[in-house]
C-alpha cells in the first residue's frame, strides 16, 4: 500500500515538479535585475519607435526577446526569454511559438491560448528588452559589414555604426531589402549578387527606400524607416543632381533620384522665398541629344498642390530658376547713430533726402557732439558693390625697394582713403551754414557723429605717456610739458598723428592741435661710436691705398 501511495506522489508531483523547474528558471533569467530592467543590455526605445514599432503591434519577434509576462494572482511578473526555436513560456500554459509574428499577432495568440488552459484569470504580456539582430550593410560606407542593431532603430543609426556615408555615397536613395519577404530563390539571388559586386542588379529586389535629405526636413518616419530581422541595407552612388536657384528658402544642388518630382525639389530647397515672382519661374532642362538646353514655365503653387501636369517627373541637370520681384521690400532707410537727441532708422525714398533734414528729424546734435569727426558712410562701398582697385591689390605684394616715387604715394593715398566715406563737413554746414555740404543721402547711408573728445594723446619718448586734457590754446611742445618732458633719447622730430585724416605732420607744420590727435615722440637709434671709427678708418685706409697705387701707376 505504502509502495502505491509513493508511486502516486511521483506521478503527481512530478508534473508539478517541471512547472514550478520551468517557472524558476524563467525567473532566473534576469536575476539582480528590476523587472524590465534587462541589466546592462537594456536597449533605449525612443518615442518615436515606441508609437510607431511597438504601440502599433509592428515588432517582428525574434529569438532573444525579453517579455514580462503579467498573471492574475501573482504579484510578481516573469521574465521570458523567447527561444532559439521561437518559443515563449507562459507561466500555467506552458511554451507559445511566438518566432516570426508580430507583436500585436502574438498577443491575440498568447490570450487566446491562456483563456483555453486558465478558465478563470487574466494575462498580459510586454516586451522588456529588445533583441539584437545582424543587419548587413553593403555598398559606400566607410566601414561595410554586418552591424548588430535592434528594431528599434532606424537605418541612418545602422548607417553611423557603419562608420557614415562616403562622399560619392547616396543620401536620398538607400534601399531596405527585406529579405523576409523573399523566397528562397531571391535570397540566393541578393546572395551571389552582393558577392560578385553587382549591386545595380539588387535594384529588383527592394521593398523600401530611405531618404535621408528628405527626413532631415520634414522629420516623416517613412523617409527613415526602422530595421528589422533580415534586412540588408544598399548604400549606392550619386546619379546626378538637381538645382534649385534664386528666390527659394535654400538655393543650392540637390542629388537627384529616379522618380524626383518638381515638389521634392521644393521641399529640399524648402519652398519659394517670400520675394518670389510666382510669373516668373523658369525650369531649364537638356533635350534628349543632351546638348540643347531650353526653359519651361513652372506653377510652383499648382506643384505643391500635386497637380498631376504641374508636379512633373524631373530629370537629371534640371535646373529650378525662380525670378524674385524686383525692388521687393528694398532699402528705404539711413541710420544716424551717436550724438544726437534720437538715435535709429529714419525712412527716405530712392529719390534720397538732404543730410540736414535728417538731422533735424533726430532732434538735432547734443552738447557732446564733435561735429569736425562726424562722418557719412555710403554703405553699398562697404558691402562690395564697389570693384576692388587692381593696382592697389598689386602693389601691397610689391617690395618696397622695388616700387616707384609714383608707386609709393599711390599707395600712401589708398591706405588713408576711409572706404565709403563722403567728403562732407559737418562743422561748414551746421556752424558755418555752407549748404554745399548738405548732400542728398540715399538709402543705405549711415550717419556717425562720435562724442567730443576732451583729450590729446601724447605717446613714446616722454615720461609720463598718455592722454592730456585738451586745451584750445596749447601747442605741441605744452602737452609734452604736461607729459612730463622728452624721455632719454627722445628725438626733436616730434610727429603729430591727425585725428581727422590718420596723416602724419611734423610738429613745426601743426599750427593748431585738435582733440583726438596724437603725438608722438620718437627715440633715436642707439648708436655705437667705436664701431663707427673702426669703420670710417678702414675706409680711409682703402681710399689711401687706392690713391696710392695711382700716384705709382701715374709715375
Amino acid at each position: 500500500m505504502k509502495a502505491i501511495l509513493m508511486v502516486l506522489s511521483i506521478l503527481v508531483a512530478g508534473p508539478l515538479w517541471a512547472q514550478a523547474s520551468r517557472e524558476n528558471n524563467v525567473i532566473r533569467l534576469n536575476q539582480g535585475s528590476a523587472p524590465g530592467s534587462g541589466g546592462s543590455q537594456t536597449s533605449i526605445v525612443g518615442l518615436e519607435a515606441y508609437r510607431e514599432v511597438i504601440e502599433t503591434g509592428k515588432y517582428l519577434i525574434g529569438s532573444g526577446d525579453v517579455f514580462l509576462v503579467y498573471v492574475s494572482g501573482i504579484d510578481q511578473p516573469y521574465l521570458s526569454e523567447v527561444l532559439a526555436e521561437g518559443g515563449l513560456f507562459v507561466p500555467r500554459v506552458g511554451v507559445i511559438a511566438i518566432g516570426g509574428l508580430r507583436l500585436a499577432a502574438a498577443r491575440k495568440k498568447i490570450t487566446a491560448r491562456f483563456r483555453e488552459a486558465v478558465k478563470v484569470g487574466e494575462i498580459d504580456f510586454e516586451l522588456s528588452r529588445p533583441r539584437k539582430f545582424p543587419v548587413p550593410v553593403v555598398g559606400l560606407v566607410t566601414a561595410p559589414g554586418v552591424k548588430l542593431a535592434t528594431g528599434v532603430e532606424r537605418i541612418s543609426q545602422i548607417l553611423a555604426k557603419a562608420g557614415g556615408l562616403e562622399a560619392s555615397a547616396s543620401s536620398r536613395n538607400i534601399r531596405l531589402i527585406k529579405t523576409s519577404q523573399l523566397d528562397p530563390g531571391q535570397k540566393v539571388a541578393i546572395e551571389r549578387e552582393i558577392a560578385t559586386g553587382s549591386l545595380g542588379n539588387l535594384q529588383d529586389f527592394s521593398v523600401a527606400r530611405a531618404d535621408l535629405e528628405l527626413y532631415r526636413i520634414t522629420g516623416e518616419s517613412h523617409y527613415n524607416p526602422f530595421v528589422e530581422d533580415g534586412d540588408v541595407i544598399l548604400v549606392s552612388p550619386q546619379i546626378g543632381q538637381v538645382g534649385a536657384l534664386g528666390a527659394v528658402q535654400r538655393p543650392d544642388f540637390y542629388e537627384f533620384v529616379p522618380g524626383d518630382r518638381l515638389r521634392d525639389l521644393l521641399l529640399l530647397s524648402l519652398g519659394a522665398a517670400p520675394n518670389y515672382d510666382a510669373s516668373n519661374v523658369l525650369l531649364f532642362r537638356y533635350e534628349q541629344d543632351h546638348i540643347t538646353r531650353n526653359s519651361r514655365r513652372v506653377d510652383i503653387a499648382a506643384a505643391l498642390a500635386g497637380e498631376g501636369d504641374a508636379n512633373f517627373l524631373l530629370h537629371p541637370d534640371d535646373w529650378l530658376n525662380v525670378r524674385a520681384i524686383p525692388g521687393f521690400h528694398a532699402e528705404s532707410q539711413v541710420r544716424v547713430v551717436g550724438e544726437v537727441q534720437y538715435p535709429g532708422y529714419y525712412v527716405v525714398g530712392k529719390e534720397g533726402v538732404k543730410l540736414r533734414a535728417i538731422i533735424e528729424q533726430a532732434g538735432g546734435f547734443t552738447e557732446n557732439a564733435s561735429l569736425a569727426e562726424g562722418r557719412v558712410v555710403r554703405q553699398k562701398f562697404i558691402s562690395g558693390e564697389q570693384a576692388a582697385d587692381p593696382e592697389y591689390e598689386r602693389l601691397r605684394f610689391v617690395p618696397v625697394p622695388d616700387r616707384t616715387e609714383l608707386d609709393n604715394q599711390y599707395f600712401i593715398m589708398k591706405s588713408r582713403e576711409k572706404q565709403g566715406q563722403l567728403s562732407v563737413d559737418l562743422v561748414e554746414l551746421f556752424k558755418k551754414g555752407n549748404e554745399a555740404h548738405n548732400i542728398r543721402l540715399l538709402p543705405g547711408d549711415v550717419i556717425a557723429v562720435p562724442t567730443l573728445q576732451q583729450t590729446v594723446t601724447v605717446s613714446g619718448a616722454v615720461v609720463r605717456p598718455g592722454a592730456v586734457s585738451y586745451k584750445e590754446a596749447y601747442t605741441v611742445w605744452d602737452y609734452i610739458d604736461r607729459s612730463g618732458g622728452l624721455g632719454w633719447r627722445a628725438s626733436r622730430d616730434v610727429l603729430v598723428i591727425k585725428a581727422l585724416s590718420g596723416e602724419k605732420k611734423h610738429a613745426k607744420d601743426v599750427s593748431q592741435v585738435q582733440p583726438g590727435d596724437r603725438i608722438w615722440i620718437r627715440e633715436e637709434p642707439e648708436r655705437n661710436y667705436w664701431t663707427i671709427f673702426t669703420q670710417s678708418m678702414g675706409v680711409v685706409g682703402q681710399v689711401a691705398t687706392v690713391v696710392l697705387l695711382f700716384v705709382s701707376i701715374t709715375k
